[in-house]
């Protein structure tokens, strides 16, 4: 089911305090400028016109690596922090989690044509996905892309 941007879009502006968590990523997506271009606003229309094949979705700077040894600050670890006072929102990676594996190839594939850039993988590894998820033998699909 294909649902129309208009469907998706807020009626009304929003609280903080009434949108969903899944609402403050979606916003924190459009308001993400990469490179000066548009790529990313057009990205977050494509999201919310496919609504039907994603679950959830999660923008972020970069994957964290384990601190349970405390290791030193990571180089541009704190890029985001920096910025935030600027009201930037500064990320490079997108995560898409869809309900099947088919969907996530199915966006991805649609990324391409639609030319969304970036490096997109889909995971495939059971273990590591379940281990990154927090869960157990979910079939999920994973889907990432990254802008350098």
């Amino acid at each position: 089911m294909v649902v129309s941007l208009e469907e998706l879009q807020w009626t009304k502006p929003l609280s903080l305090r009434d949108a969903t968590v899944q609402e403050i990523q979606l916003e924190l997506i459009r308001r993400t400028t990469f490179n000066g271009t548009s790529t990313v606003r057009k990205i977050y229309e494509r999201l919310m016109h496919h609504h039907a094949l994603w679950q959830a979705v999660y923008w972020i700077d970069r994957a964290s690596p384990n601190y349970r040894d405390a290791p030193p600050l990571l180089i541009g670890g704190l890029i985001k922090l920096r910025d935030l006072d600027d009201n930037i929102w500064n990320a490079d990676q997108l995560f898409v989690l869809t309900r099947t594996r088919a969907d996530a190839r199915q966006l991805a594939q649609m990324a391409e044509a639609e030319e969304w850039g970036g490096m997109s993988r889909i995971y495939e590894d059971q273990t590591a996905m379940d281990n990154a998820l927090g869960t157990g033998r979910q079939e999920y699909g994973l889907l990432s892309i990254w802008w350098d």
